[in-house]
């Protein structure tokens, strides 16, 4: 039995249902406002703590907090907490385990005469921190829920934390120090011997740690905006991109060297994907394209779902073994590195990325439309219109350019999106297949042709059961695309794989701006998919693909990099300031 404490103006209705229906004893509403105001409600919170004799659940926030977070939260067993990023930004939760509970009303306590405490559950939970109090945040970071990191990393991420919240150090802190010890570990990476690949696995487990901590501090809410979501994301793409470049790198034929890489060599292993460097390179940008595809994926359908989440704890430790989670990943590549060398590591990735992605695009199909299906009667799907803490379209996710957004208002979202968008992928992935080397003059451009099919659904505002699907294939349509023609024109690996890096973060950077209402409905300065394929395409014809992939590569990265600075950070200044005026007023 729990009791649970509600710090907001009213108690949502349907939230309470939930609580009772999971075993919450009583709930009670704690208090309301801000700054000060906050003082009544925290010493509500302790006096309960000090009385209860059971755990004790603490939700703040105006919005309704997803069923299943709180059944994971009341499942996860001691102090844990839950602390809403993304589409559930302005609520959190926390639940304290009975041992915890005078730790809980001394912070309490302390809180509520404190004259910081405008956000009461961050502030909670750095003062738990201090106090030594462990707690299992749920939401830390990217790929938060797999198991290694669970029982591995978070013990150790826990402690530094705990060291960087009493320093007061800022999340982006522990994100540039994971990313630092990340470019380590790819550079130890990169030579073929055992020695530095051991230091490589040290280094890179230092960076997951150190992201995970990031992502800890980032969840006690003394820190908040969208840059913070965005950064932990992209510095563990970036890291992971640089160690599978750096493995790459590192190949000499047939790519197969460690312990018992040898017993392999006459084995499809040593020659799936083409044999020399130049296949493990094959098998390291389709890694690459499955690990992007997977994440905008999941942005995607995040969105298209919102706040109603199937139940489904009883699967949840199969779910995260086949989502192949960023600590499962690390630890593929740590064993398999050392054990067979970088050719098996990229086949294992691959082969578990594969069921990941099979997970991912028809295991949440089928999801969906079950909690389509079994919506109550009067329960409306979440919607922008409904759904306040969503995005405004789906649309925002695809990453259109100019030319796309001017095909599709030809037909003014008439044309559903996805049949024009799985016709033009299989043109261009059926071509590049067969081979773009073979394709003279400009039938080169015919899977550009093809993929501009996907244009017509635009406008389309992605409302089916399955638009949510767009998006991440028209990623791999241009993923397969500039990979086969860079490889066809004699462009260097290293250079296709860098602009392929390139291609896969602009795509979830402009998935992530539509996840914090900031999307744009064309990439002007990106030039959106359609744009790059049809540049990188005329840049072939005209025998310059060398040129143009190592000079566009350059600017996209320009690009990201200049666009966090000038675009996340600024918008998250804003943001901060705008609440400390409202708090100030």
């Amino acid at each position: 039995m729990t009791v649970a404490l509600v710090l907001a103006a009213e108690a949502d209705a349907s939230m309470c249902g939930q609580l009772a229906a999971l075993g919450v004893r009583r709930v009670d509403l704690a208090g309301a406002g801000r700054g000060r105001d906050y003082g009544s409600g925290l010493l509500t919170v302790a006096a309960a703590a000090r009385v209860a004799g059971e755990r004790v659940l603490i939700c703040v926030g105006e919005g309704a907090i997803p069923g299943d977070v709180l059944a994971r939260l009341l499942s996860a067993g001691g102090t844990a907490a839950f602390s809403g990023r993304g589409a559930q930004a302005g609520i959190g939760a926390l639940v304290a385990d009975t041992p915890d509970l005078s730790a809980l009303a001394d912070a309490a306590e302390w809180l509520a005469a404190s004259p910081e405490a405008d956000d009461p559950h961050g502030a909670l939970l750095g003062e738990l921190a201090r106090r030594g109090v462990k707690t299992r945040v749920l939401d830390a970071g990217p790929d938060a829920e797999g198991v290694l990191a669970q029982a591995l990393a978070d013990p150790a991420a826990r402690i530094l934390a705990r060291w960087a919240l009493t320093r007061d150090l800022q999340p982006a802190t522990l994100y540039g120090i994971s990313l630092g010890l990340g470019f380590v570990a790819a550079a130890w990476f990169s030579a073929p011997t055992l020695g530095a690949r051991g230091i490589g696995i040290a280094a890179l487990a230092g960076a997951f740690v150190s992201g995970r901590a990031g992502g800890l501090v980032a969840a006690s809410g003394r820190w908040t905006g969208p840059a913070l979501d965005w950064l932990g994301t992209a510095i563990s793409l970036v890291i992971e991109l640089a160690v599978y470049c750096a493995l790459a790198l590192s190949t000499a034929p047939p790519g197969l060297n460690g312990l018992w890489g040898n017993a392999l060599r006459h084995t499809f292993a040593a020659t799936w994907a083409g044999g020399g460097s130049l296949g493990v390179w094959r098998l390291a940008m389709a890694a690459m394209g499955m690990l992007g595809v997977r994440r905008l994926a999941e942005l995607c359908y995040d969105h298209a779902v919102g706040s109603q989440r199937l139940h489904r704890e009883a699967m949840r430790r199969i779910e995260q073994a086949i989502t192949l989670p960023a600590g499962e990943r690390y630890a593929i590549i740590a064993i398999t590195a050392v054990l067979f060398g970088p050719r098996v590591t990229f086949l294992v990735l691959l082969g578990l990325g594969a069921l990941a992605i099979v997970y991912v695009l028809v295991g949440r199909t089928l999801g969906s439309a079950v909690m389509h299906a079994f919506t109550k009667p009067g329960e409306q799907p979440a919607t922008p219109e409904n759904q306040p803490n969503g995005i405004e379209e789906l649309p925002a996710y695809r990453n259109d350019g100019r030319l796309s957004r001017w095909i599709g208002g030809v037909v003014e979202g008439r044309l559903p999106p996805l049949l024009p968008v799985l016709v033009g992928l299989m043109v261009a992935s059926t071509l590049s297949a067969l081979g773009l080397a073979n394709l003279p003059g400009i039938l080169l451009l015919t899977p550009v042709e093809g993929m501009l099919l996907a244009a017509l659904g635009s406008w389309h505002p992605h409302d089916g059961r399955r638009d949510w699907l767009v998006p991440p294939l028209l990623l791999a349509g241009e993923f397969v695309f500039l990979a086969a023609l860079g490889l066809s024109r004699d462009v260097p690996p290293a250079a296709v794989f860098t602009l392929l890096g390139a291609v896969v973060l602009r795509h979830v950077d402009v998935g992530f701006r539509a996840r914090h209402r900031s999307g744009i409905s064309a990439d002007v300065l990106g030039l959106g998919w359609d744009g790059r394929m049809l540049l990188l395409g005329l840049a072939a014809l005209a025998g310059q693909a060398p040129l143009a992939y190592v000079a566009f590569s350059g600017y996209l990265w320009v690009l990201f990099a200049w666009d966090f600075l000038g675009g996340w950070l600024l918008e998250t200044k804003a943001e901060t300031e705008a609440e400390q005026a409202q708090s100030g007023g």
